[in-house]
């Protein structure tokens, strides 16, 4: 009898965990199959952070061909006719591109994000544009951590990471400084395994392996909250409207020229070229306090330089064909705030030997563009001429034949501390 009623009480419990396992493990499928528009409004929003800690939208994204992924950060959120989307909405090139990233993401953000779908971006064509500001010395913070990296990509990446890899002790040890992974007994119990290149104890591993699945079924079944955001914010059709403004034709003189009026126009109430726009709202009040606010800040040094490490081992290990551009800065915001441009034009050389003497060779480096009016829309994000560079680099980059490049890893040399510590000396 009083087995009975323990079965009884415990039967709500049971039939709820028998519902999630059949959920999780039956072969039936649950994902929303997205239309082409709703792929196309996914590839305009950056800004849509369920999809980028998410799995779905992402996953048939990438499963189709005709997409582009382009990833980077904040920029991708700075619009005008000729960024990307609205570029290749005018004139099309046989591709689409998607764009991910926004304010925080960061080379660690990225490869959990790589590696959650390698899978689907094995053999592609990838651009990756670099930003100077990701490189600080301690890298990305604990809420930027905890906004754009997952429970359900650290277990994606648990449960294939290969413990004697130095990547994998690395990242697990850059894992443990955040709150977030140590606050969740799998993931922890995982990284102090896997920090000490030990393998996962099975049981654990038999968790994650649940987990990670159970991530994906949640995301299936929450995806439409995403879809109802994207549509929204209707990025896909403002980029429409932005198309609309280009030449008729794709003219590089007559493009030049139009990207310089509009640029002229929006950019002229301030002594530093910075977006009237951005200008008004988000500098105006305090500028006068921050004159040499930046002048011992510098990219030199960082953790980001194993993480960016980790990443590039990822994107060898799927034979992607990878474009790398590099931004610049607003020289004249950067006198003004102190920044130092020999530093940045040393950050250059670092990264860019970080990446060549590697084997990725496809290097589009605006660094030294700093001086170029209006190439920068503010204080470090494209404007309309720096948009239209970089919209031509990659047009030029997909056009050319896909390459099958031979990759040099070296891991020993940059997750070491002294590649993180060192300041000069780089031989491109």
């Amino acid at each position: 009898m009083k087995n009975n009623r323990i079965l009884r009480e415990l039967a709500p419990f049971l039939t709820a965990l028998l519902l999630i396992l059949l959920l999780i493990f039956l072969p039936f499928n649950v994902s929303p199959q997205y239309s082409k528009h709703q792929l196309n409004e996914f590839a305009a929003d950056p800004g849509n952070r369920l999809n980028f800690i998410g799995y779905t939208a992402k996953s048939q994204a990438f499963s189709d061909p005709d997409y582009l992924p382009i990833l980077g950060s904040s920029e991708l959120e700075h619009t005008n006719p000729y960024h990307p989307t609205s570029f290749f909405t005018k004139y099309p090139s046989g591709y689409t591109p998607y764009l991910v990233g926004m304010p925080g993401t960061s080379p660690l953000t990225h490869f959990f994000y790589v590696n959650s779908v390698s899978n689907q971006l094995k053999d592609r064509k990838m651009v990756f544009i670099i930003s100077p500001q990701w490189f600080t010395k301690k890298g990305i913070g604990e809420a930027a951590f905890q906004q754009f990296i997952s429970k359900g990509e650290i277990y994606s990446w648990i449960s294939s990471a290969n413990p004697k890899d130095l990547s994998t002790q690395v990242i697990a040890r850059r894992l443990l400084k955040f709150k977030g992974p140590t606050d969740d007994i799998l993931i922890s119990k995982s990284l102090h395994a896997l920090e000490k290149g030990k393998a996962v104890n099975p049981g654990i591993k038999g968790l994650v392996l649940v987990s990670e699945q159970f991530w994906k079924k949640e995301d299936d079944l929450f995806s439409g909250i995403s879809t109802f955001e994207s549509s929204k914010k209707n990025k896909l059709h403002a980029a429409d409207k932005l198309a609309k403004q280009l030449p008729g034709t794709q003219d590089d003189a007559v493009m030049r020229e139009d990207a310089l009026k509009i640029a002229i126009d929006a950019q002229n109430n301030n002594p530093f070229r910075i977006n009237n726009r951005v200008w008004n709202k988000t500098i105006v009040s305090r500028w006068k306090n921050l004159k040499g606010f930046q002048n011992n800040v510098s990219y030199l040094n960082s953790p980001e330089y194993a993480n960016f490490q980790a990443l590039l081992e990822l994107l060898a290990k799927n034979h992607n064909d990878v474009q790398f551009i590099i931004q610049p800065v607003n020289s004249d915001w950067v006198n003004y705030t102190g920044l130092s441009i020999p530093m940045l034009q040393e950050f250059s050389r670092k990264i860019t030997y970080q990446l060549k003497s590697q084997g990725f060779n496809t290097v589009t480096d605006f660094t030294n563009k700093y001086n170029t009016p209006y190439f920068i829309g503010d204080t470090d994000h494209f404007g309309t001429i720096g948009w239209l560079d970089a919209s031509l680099a990659i047009q030029k980059f997909m056009k050319a034949p896909p390459q099958s490049p031979k990759y040099h890893i070296n891991n020993q040399k940059f997750m070491s501390k002294e590649w993180t510590n060192q300041t000069s000396g780089f031989n491109n």
